[in-house]
This record gives structure tokens, sequence and C-alpha cells, in this order.
């Protein structure tokens, strides 16, 4: 299949020498790479279909069945109602075979993949395009969905309803209906408070503060109890501090849809915002949270009893958790449903934490992107992703003591399929890249990325002790060149003492060892335990003088729009800048994947700005900040507004993949 990989087959006696070769070299269990069934070769599409839509984004599900050889591929391009075309990222091949026999069934086979950089609330044409050389077929679909919007702040014609103490609140909470405003006067309200009530999309129940410092909704510090507790479904929850409680909000409904939950300060809680199960749809967004965990992580008796502090909490499909502060939590964000799709994490600034963010037990189109994490244990859990395919992309990280992407199983046994992970930047302390497992991996790349540690790092540099099938790594940076471990800790494994070495075995043959200065800031991996220092924000800015430069593979709808070749990592020089947390109020930008200007949009009823006041975004054509040498967040989202979502992308240069690297150990 030429866009995902030579490791998956180019014909019988190249797969059948590869299975010898991953057989002896991992002893992996015959069921991961043993003979396939019957000889039909030829792609038969059975449906093609949307996952439920997001903001920005659409995931599309292409059923197939045979294709045993699996060379087929499936290229997709989309547009705008009535624009032009623009080539989207290929779809990947999901092999149910390497996922748990528990979920084996609710996984079928296809062809799946995520389309991103669209516009909210936009109506879209997407042309899947299907070729299989073993039947001839060249088969082209059509299929068209709309994102959502973003929430709308009020109902056309709301109610007012205004509150001043905690009985004026609890008899509005009480009485709420569809498209009523309820409006907290500046004050402090004793909680804990519930609602039943919903709203809908069109008339949501909206519960706003005059002003997010000056509300506070009071817990009283109670130890089994929630500030604010949400039965139904499109209610807003804006512009408030909740404080001093087990948890600050959660959203009970199960089943509930539609609520958000935006422009909020979390303050003194052990979990901020959670759910129940089976919710959909919900907007968790520029909210700053604060849990009680401090940094420099001390291992106190009790550690481990805080692990599992939750910052956001959702649980279900088609949420976006986006531009939130986080800081003090165990786990900062995380989805709890099994076989969770298309869902989105973006924009998002974490910070002091023991994990990162959880794609966990995901199934397909989940996508993280545009975060940033500093002084976080693990910045990303994948523990497992069962076929995927889940996206990882365009990420930054900063003293990462332990694990930078944990792709794991559950329980030693649900092993993770389908991960890709594109165009990240790590510095970290101790190891530029560290994966600590005994599993088997399967069908993912990691590809564009920049791994840097310290200057004179205690050890090899990179140790990824992983069973790997058909698992690509190629055109990453890596600093210093200081050893590399690769196989499964029981034996099955290589070291080599430079890149240079793994090249000539075949592994990373387009990597590069980065020179210094990497970063306009000349900052390297910092040195010491970093779980015993604190590392301040910084700029990932590329050195103009950087071999990291134009070094990237180019992949259709992520860096097509790059100046000249890809850069490795995660901030394209001469793109615009990215924007991590909260944004003002009313500011919808965000900062697009593939180099563009920020994509904007807003509710069809005007936001409502700080002081209640609509205010409605508009588009100009002004051009975005650029990624250079400039300071901290330079160019934050909200600059510039504007979309060219209609030009048509370069073509996608499809070098050829480097093998699987497990056919070469």
């Amino acid at each position: 299949m030429r866009d995902f990989g030579r490791g998956q087959g180019h014909h019988r006696g190249m797969r059948s020498l590869c299975h010898l070769l991953l057989a002896l070299a991992f002893s992996l269990p015959f069921h991961l790479v043993g003979a396939r069934a019957s000889a039909d070769d030829v792609l038969r599409v059975v449906e093609a279909r949307l996952d439920r839509p997001t903001l920005h984004a659409l995931g599309v599900q292409v059923l197939v069945t045979d294709d045993d050889d699996f060379d087929a591929e499936i290229t997709v391009r989309v547009r705008e109602i009535g624009g032009t075309f623009r080539d989207a990222t290929p779809l990947l091949r999901v092999r149910p075979e390497a996922v748990a026999e528990s979920v084996r069934a609710s996984v079928p086979a296809q062809l799946a993949g995520s389309i991103f950089d669209l516009r909210p609330g936009t109506a879209y044409e997407i042309e899947l395009h299907a070729r299989d050389a073993d039947g001839a077929v060249d088969e082209i679909r059509m299929l068209s969905g709309q994102t959502r919007p973003v929430p709308r702040s009020e109902a056309p014609a709301p109610r007012r309803v205004p509150v001043t103490d905690a009985t004026t609140l609890a008899n509005a909470l009480r009485d709420a209906a569809p498209g009523d405003v309820i409006e907290l006067s500046d004050g402090v309200y004793s909680g804990p408070f519930s609602i039943a009530a919903s709203g809908t999309a069109e008339a949501p129940i909206v519960i706003r503060g005059a002003t997010r410092g000056a509300v506070i909704l009071d817990g009283g510090g109670c130890t089994d109890c929630n500030v604010l507790e949400v039965y139904g479904s499109h209610v807003h929850v804006e512009r408030m501090t909740l404080r001093a409680a087990q948890r600050a909000l959660r959203f009970q409904g199960e089943g509930s849809t539609g609520n958000v939950a935006r422009w909020l300060r979390i303050e003194d809680v052990v979990h901020g915002i959670g759910s129940r199960p089976l919710q959909t749809d919900f907007y968790v967004c520029d909210n700053d949270l604060d849990g009680r965990l401090v940094w420099p992580w001390t291992f106190a008796s009790d550690a481990t009893s805080h692990w599992d502090d939750r910052g956001i909490d959702m649980n279900g499909d088609g949420h976006v958790v986006c531009h939130n502060r986080i800081r003090g939590f165990g786990d900062p964000i995380i989805n709890g449903a099994l076989l969770a799709r298309s869902w989105d994490v973006y924009g998002n600034d974490i910070l002091d934490c023991y994990d990162g963010t959880e794609l966990d037990r995901a199934s397909g189109n989940v996508r993280f992107w545009g975060n940033r994490w500093v002084n976080v244990m693990a910045a990303i859990s994948l523990q497992p992703v069962y076929g995927g395919p889940a996206y990882v992309l365009r990420n930054v990280g900063l003293n990462i003591p332990e694990e930078q992407i944990k792709l794991k199983s559950l329980g030693g046994t649900d092993l993770p399929s389908g991960v890709l992970v594109w165009h990240n930047t790590w510095v970290s302390p101790t190891r530029a890249l560290n994966l600590q497992t005994p599993i088997t991996q399967s069908h993912f790349r990691l590809e564009n990325n920049l791994f840097v540690g310290p200057a004179s790092p205690p050890g090899r540099n990179v140790e990824w002790t992983a069973a790997i099938v058909d698992g690509v790594f190629d055109h990453d940076g890596f600093y210093p060149d200081s050893g590399y471990w690769l196989g499964t800790v029981d034996g099955s494994f290589r070291t080599f003492a430079t890149l240079a070495e793994a090249q000539a075995a075949g592994i990373e043959t387009n990597g590069v060892v980065l020179a210094t200065p990497i970063f306009e800031n000349g900052m390297v991996g910092p040195t010491g335990d970093g779980m015993a220092r604190q590392e301040a924000p910084a700029s990932f800015a590329l050195a103009a003088s950087s071999n990291a430069i134009d070094r990237g593979r180019t992949i259709a709808g992520i860096n097509t729009r790059a100046v000249g070749a890809p850069d490795l990592g995660a901030w394209e020089r001469g793109c615009p800048a990215p924007h991590y947390g909260p944004r003002a109020e009313g500011d919808e930008s965000v900062t697009a994947i593939d180099c563009e200007a920020a994509i904007t949009g807003s509710d069809d009823a005007g936001m409502v700005d700080a002081a209640g006041a609509d205010a409605a975004i508009t588009s100009d054509s002004g051009s975005a900040p650029t990624i250079d040498a400039s300071g901290l967040d330079a160019g934050a989202a909200g600059t510039t507004s504007g979309c060219s979502c209609r030009a048509m992308a370069t073509s996608a240069r499809h070098g050829p993949w480097s093998l699987a690297l497990a056919a070469f150990v």
C-alpha cells in the first residue's frame, strides 16, 4: 500500500519473508503474524460513512472486505460546497487481527482517517478514491458532511434570569427552561448546586457569571460532593469560578449531549470537570484549572493515590477539549469510554502534572494536536488504541522525565495498533525518546518528530523496548547521538552506538542527528532529575541554521503548505505560530495543522464578550504572524483571522516509506 508503508506487503513472497524475520527476531505470538486465509486480494468496498463531526475535523470510515494482501489504498480530497478540492490525508488500513479479541467484533475491516483544518458549521464534499491493482479497482465515492458549529452563546430571544445570591441561584436552576440565561452577579455563592433541566441546541440553558474571577461558586471544602451538577443536555456553564470541593463541575446525565463548559476558573479541587457514560458532543474550552498537586513531583507515601486526580474527564464520542490551561492533576485530560471515536484535544496548555492526556481504549479518528506539556511525567498515553487511526500531531513537550509517548497495552494483553505520530517536538531530561514495555505494537508511524535530550545523557539517549509489527520510524531528528535501543527487553533487541549504525541496518534511513543550535533560544534537554526541577514554558521556534529545516516527509493534509520541504518537529518555520491555553472571550480561532492563517469560527448568534454584549466575530485578510526568533507564544491566535480552506494544496510528494523496523532487527 503506497501511502502506508511497504511493511504491509507488495507480494506474497516478500510478505512471507518479512513475517519469518519478525517471528525469528521478536518471538511473536503466531496470531499476530501468521498466514492469512484465502486468496482474494481484490478490495471490495462495503460502505463509506462519517463519524460524528467535530468543529475542525471530519472522520471517515470505509468498511471493506478481502484485499488479503493489503495493497489497496484510498486517497482523499475535500472541498467546501462549491469550492476547490484540496488533498487530505490518505486513509489508514485498520487491522482487526491486531485488536484484542474482546473488542474485535466492534472493529470491522476498514480504511479510516480524518480530514483536518476545517471550518466550524460548514458543509463539505469528500472524494474517496479507492485503488487496487489486483483487480483493476479504480473507484471514486463521494460523501457529504458538515462540521459542528461553535456552540451558540444563547437563544435568539432569551429569557434573562438575574441572580444575586445562593437562594435565587438555586431557584433559577430548579425552574430553568430552554432559552433561559441565568445571569449571576459578582459575589460568593455557597453550594453545592444542581440543575436537572435540558435546553436545546437552538435554545440552550446558559448559566453565566458577570465576571469570571468575581462570581464564585464555593463548595465549602466538601470531600464528597460536586460544586455544580448538571443532569440535562445543552446546558452551558460560563464565566465563573468553582472551588473548594471534591469536584468542581460534573455532567451527571448519562447519555446527555451538547453541554458546554467555557471561560471557567477551577481551583482547590481533586477533580475538575467530570462526566458519565455515553455522553456526546461536549465543548470544554478556554478554562483555567488548578488541582491540588504540586511540582516538583514528590513521591510521598500516598503519591499513587493521586495519579488519578483528573482535570477534564470525558466519556463518549464527539467531544472537543480545547485551549484549556490545566495544572496540578494526575490525569489532566481523559476519555473513559471504551472504543471512543471522533473526539478532539487541541490547543491545551498542560503543566506540572503526572500524565498528560489519555487516548486509552479509543477506537479510531481520535485526534491530539497542537498541545503543550511542561513538567509532565508522561505526556501522551495510548494504552491501547484499538485499530486507529489515532493522531498525535504538532504537539510540544518540555521536561518530560519519563515517557513521551506511552504506546502500551492494557493488562499486557490488549495491544496497541494504528497510531500516527507526526510532527511533534520533545525536549526531555534523561532520554530524548523513552518507552519501557515488553509488549508488541502494530501498524504505527513515528515520522517528522524532534527528540531532544540533554547534551550529556546518563546513558542511551533512545530506548524503545517493545516488539514491533509494521512500525515505521523515519524522518525523525535526534539529539544527541548517544546510543539507541530498539526491541523487546526479553533479549530480542538491537543496540546501536550511533544513528549511522541504525541507518546501516535500515532504521531511520532518513533520520538526522541534530546539530546545535536546534532552537532559536539554544534550548536542549534539561540536565539532572526532571522531577526535581521545574521548567518554565519556552519557545520551540527552530533556529535559522537548524538542520531540522526541510528534512521532513511530505504528508497530504498535514504539511503540504510548508515553505520548501516540511521541517521536523511541531513548529514549521515561516508558518503561523501556535497558541496554547485559553483564548480571549469571543476568539474561536484555531492554529491550523497545515501551514495557513488561523481557522476562525463563530456561532450564528454571535459570542458574548466580558461585558455581556454581543461581539460578532468577523474575518479579515490580515496576514498571520510567523514562527521565527520571537519569544514565548509569539503571535498568539486571535491576532489574525480568515481561512483559505478552499485553497488547493500542493500535491503530496510521497517518498518511499522506510521498511518496518522489525523486519531489519
